[in-house]
């Protein structure tokens, strides 16, 4: 199924892509964002009570209580053994071990941490405040190198299988990170204000949430 947070209702809508009609709506925390599937469950961030529920796909009910991470949450990812959630105004990274679905780490990152990404080796970050990406090291949940300075107000983060890609919300710019020097190679001209990002496993879209485009961007 498709999950989809609806931010205003406090909800996840249930859809069932064989005939793309609504089949469940679950009632999570207050104002959720961010999701993610760890291969058991979903995990979606709720802004703004400073929590990340969990639902059973099985079910669709949500088990548990809720899990108190850091201030304002809302990007979240699965690396394959824990959930990473950025919490926008603590500057940090909440690590949840999704056996126990208790925090087990918070990361210190940079300022107003938005998007997050992994790509098989580290986590990727977001800092929209201070318009740089930090890297997380899963195996030691450490940041390791420098920031990467990347374009103005960046927010959304997507991985194509080669390299890192960056909306830069303010400048109308996407960046491309290349994964194994962490640097900039490439900065892209899109449209105005892009936010949110996706790989389909051919090409990379890019919202541009003030001129009401889809920026399609071809491989590399």
């Amino acid at each position: 199924n498709i999950y989809v947070t609806n931010f205003v209702d406090d909800t996840v809508s249930v859809i069932d892509p064989t005939t793309n009609t609504v089949t469940a709506t679950i009632n999570v925390g207050n104002g959720p964002w961010g999701i993610a599937f760890d291969c058991t469950n979903i995990y979606v961030t709720t802004n703004n009570d400073d929590t990340v529920s969990v639902i059973d796909p099985n079910t669709n009910t949500v088990v548990g209580s809720p899990i108190t991470v850091g201030t304002e949450p809302y990007g979240i990812a699965f690396d394959g053994t824990n959930i990473y959630v950025t919490n926008f105004v603590d500057d940090t990274v909440s690590v949840i071990d999704p056996t126990t679905n208790t925090v087990t780490a918070t990361i210190n990152v940079g300022n107003g941490p938005w998007g997050i990404a992994f790509d098989g080796t580290n986590i990727y970050v977001t800092n929209n405040n201070d318009d740089t990406v930090s890297v997380i090291d899963p195996n030691t949940n450490t940041v390791v190198g420098s920031p990467i300075t990347v374009g103005d107000g960046p927010f959304g983060i997507a991985f194509d299988g080669t390299n890192i890609y960056v909306t830069n919300n303010v400048d109308g710019t996407v960046s491309v990170i290349d994964p194994n020097t962490n640097t900039v190679t490439a900065t892209i001209n899109v449209g105005n204000g892009p936010w949110g990002i996706a790989f389909d496993g051919t090409n990379i879209y890019v919202t541009n949430f003030q001129d009401d485009t889809v920026t399609k961007l071809l491989p590399r």
